[in-house]
């Protein structure tokens, strides 16, 4: 089968078996109308035919290597306390974040493939920087929305095994497909709702510029958001995934400077395509000034050749967008998986 021919047969597949639960029902709010949800600023959700006219016309593009676990081995302790915030880089969008006693992931994913199918659909080319056994107890998972690299059946389905009590909280309409990995304390949140998860840290849902499907006939049935995670030490943001839209700015109005930011940096090309959804690492380094983030990670690059920029473009491109707008490099940075940050008190709190 061609190289042109097969992705479109893929997709063609996805959008016919994809599983997906149950269109969520609710009453009409500002970013719903009764049966799908949209983003502030509105986007036309891309057609099918916009779709093939993007596969039709792919650029070649230099295979992507498999590449080996870079043996970091990072000291993964138990718990961390006090005005203490360890992250660590797993892959793709999945964290652990350390903060307050909590041990918190974020859109977990182990899968081999970014896919309902094992045989098919984009496969891994780096292996995740920490295993499922070497995770500590974990409390709280977050998930973003319901795409395949971002919501994995399976990998939900090892969590729940191994931490059956572990917490997870998304957005509106979400909670079925998660419920039937066998996790049942599960919070549906939409944008601007709070969760109180301890003493110390509360937890806000906020709004990102993205989509949701997991087949054709389930788009936009279910909320996509993003995560901010405030403390007397200040806030952080894990955005899920995201094109550059107000909300950014809407977030730093809210919260203030943030201590920490993860920023998507990939998936963003064609720009034609993919714009209104993935920040290409311009817009990144963009989001990371309207956030006045102290301290900002690449997130969402490397691991799945999802779109048609070059495996390394990413970390490139980011280096070259930093110098452009005169932001140290220091306060964003591309990490390997497995690479752990201690993440300093933000200067605004600790000065407070």
């Amino acid at each position: 089968m061609s190289r042109v021919l097969r992705p479109i047969w893929l997709i063609a597949l996805l959008n016919l078996l994809g599983r997906h639960g149950r269109p969520y029902r609710g009453p009409v709010s500002a970013n719903f109308d009764g049966q799908r949800f949209h983003n502030i600023h509105p986007k036309a959700h891309k057609s099918l035919r916009s779709v093939l006219k993007w596969q039709l016309n792919r650029a070649p593009q230099q295979p992507w290597q498999t590449l080996p676990l870079t043996p970091l081995s990072p000291a993964i302790v138990p718990r961390v306390h006090g005005a203490e915030l360890r992250v660590t880089y797993i892959n793709h969008a999945t964290l652990l974040i350390q903060q307050h006693g909590l041990n918190i992931l974020t859109d977990p994913l182990w899968s081999q493939r970014a896919s309902p199918f094992e045989f098919i659909g984009p496969k891994r080319h780096h292996a995740p920087g920490l295993s499922l056994d070497q995770l500590p107890p974990i409390d709280v998972i977050l998930v973003s929305h319901n795409h395949y690299d971002h919501l994995d059946l399976h990998s939900l389905r090892q969590l729940a095994e191994r931490f059956p009590q572990a917490r997870v909280i998304t957005g509106l309409g979400n909670a079925g497909l998660i419920k039937d990995c066998g996790l049942s304390h599960i919070d549906e949140l939409d944008w601007w709702q709070s969760l109180p998860l301890n003493q110390a840290l509360t937890l806000h849902a906020v709004p990102a510029q993205h989509w949701s499907a997991r087949a054709r006939r389930d788009t936009n049935r279910s909320l996509w958001l993003g995560f901010v995670l405030e403390s007397a030490e200040g806030p952080l943001l894990f955005p899920g995934d995201s094109g550059l839209g107000p909300e950014f700015g809407q977030i730093h109005q809210r919260f203030g400077p943030m201590r920490f930011a993860a920023l998507p940096i990939g998936a963003y090309a064609p720009r034609w395509f993919m714009r209104d959804n993935h920040m290409n690492p311009d817009d990144a380094v963009q989001a990371h000034q309207q956030l006045a983030s102290q301290c900002s990670m690449a997130i969402h690059f490397g691991t799945f050749n999802l779109s048609d920029e070059e495996q390394f473009a990413p970390v490139q491109e980011l280096t070259q967008a930093l110098l452009e707008r005169q932001v140290p490099a220091g306060q964003f940075r591309a990490p390997q998986p497995g690479e752990q940050w201690s993440v300093p008190v933000l200067h605004a709190a600790r000065d407070d």
